[in-house]
């Protein structure tokens, strides 16, 4: 795709947008690859930070397309195709393989008109039943109810890329590895999380502890399992957790513990109502309501942290926009800790992640609401 789309289609697409010079002059850049600049008379750059955008953009209308396709049902019609997009990524369903295979030659006529063709190598007709995969999930139907996974591959490459990172940094001290581990964990975590995903996370803390406790052999080979046990795990129930101790900000020592993926619970996604766009200024309200509905599972209700959503109306006193979105979440001490603050609810507020940094690079300042 980001190779061979027409930038006349971009621009046609975009005619009457305010920043449409801006996006042309992107698109003729070009880019640089080991110091030496190249030409982009078509398409856009591979991993681009704005490719996907354009991918969007380029694929504006596909949709209409396929919904002009319709099939009648007793006295009623609807659409005989259904379509799902991710910037270039898409899928075209429908409830026989004859329509499918009526459909896509004309789908490969409609993107010819853009400069762009089907890759064959990832386009295939699939019976629900046997499943596929989509951005990183695996989709399929098993007597008659649709489940959707974490792909399989995906979740091997997570945890051999936490293998390999433990493998080149043998040398670190354990206070590192929590430290470097925990975002990877919550992250994939976090990702899958609306998916049938309760027996992968459980496997993927199985896996991580094995590779912890022979990262903690290899940095101690004349020492026995009993004392690595005592060293890096504290036991807790039925379980063991990598845990250290750490001194905070305050010289106070602290405990910190490896994030535990498999204590995420899984929570279905909610769906978007038709055709509803965040962005569209008289569904604000609609979009309100669902992020609050969404966005209350992250904190149990009554926690501490639950109350200071609660107490800044689930929004950010920053930028004044609701705290669930698609930022990160981080929680700003109103008075720092080395200036007497503390962990009180009084003194903490919710903030997105980049509105937290213009507080800290002095460019904003908050106070707490009376």
């Amino acid at each position: 795709f980001f190779d061979n789309i027409s930038h006349q289609v971009i621009l046609n697409s975009i005619r009457n947008f305010p920043a449409r010079n801006l996006i042309k002059q992107w698109l003729k850049a070009g880019y640089l690859d080991k110091g030496q600049h190249h030409d982009t008379p078509s398409g856009t750059p591979q991993g681009g930070t704005i490719s996907p955008l354009l991918a969007n953009i380029g694929l504006h209308g596909l949709e209409n397309f396929l919904n002009q396709f319709q099939k009648k049902k007793g006295n009623y019609k609807s659409n005989r195709y259904g379509f799902i997009r991710y910037a270039d990524d898409f899928v075209v369903t429908a409830t026989c393989r004859k329509d499918l295979e009526e459909i896509l030659p004309q789908i490969e006529e409609w993107l010819a008109q853009k400069g762009l063709q089907l890759n064959r190598e990832k386009t295939r007709i699939v019976n629900i039943s046997d499943g596929f995969n989509f951005l990183g999930f695996n989709l399929r139907q098993y007597q008659g109810k649709l489940l959707i996974k974490p792909q399989k591959q995906k979740v091997l490459e997570f945890l051999q890329s936490i293998r390999d990172w433990l493998s080149t940094n043998r040398a670190v001290e354990q206070k590192i590895v929590i430290e470097q581990l925990n975002p990877k964990l919550r992250g994939f975590g976090n990702y899958y999380r609306h998916a049938v995903s309760k027996e992968v996370f459980n496997y993927i803390r199985s896996e991580v502890w094995i590779a912890l406790w022979r990262w903690a052999k290899r940095r101690h080979p004349n020492k026995g399992k009993r004392w690595i046990a005592n060293r890096y795990f504290q036991i807790r129930g039925k379980g063991w957790e990598f845990a250290c101790q750490v001194k905070d900000r305050k010289g106070v020592s602290k405990e910190i513990i490896l994030f535990n993926i498999a204590s995420i619970p899984i929570e279905r996604h909610i769906k978007v109502k038709g055709t509803a766009s965040p962005d569209d200024p008289n569904l604000q309200e609609y979009w309100a309501k669902r992020a609050m509905k969404s966005g209350k599972t992250i904190w149990d209700k009554g926690s501490k942290y639950y109350k200071i959503a609660q107490n800044q109306n689930w929004k950010c006193p920053i930028c004044g926009e609701k705290l669930h979105k698609v930022e990160a979440l981080e929680t700003h001490h109103i008075i720092a800790l080395a200036k007497g603050g503390t962990e009180d609810i009084d003194n903490l507020q919710h903030l997105h992640k980049i509105c937290h940094k213009t507080i800290h690079s002095g460019r904003r300042s908050v106070k707490a609401e009376a």
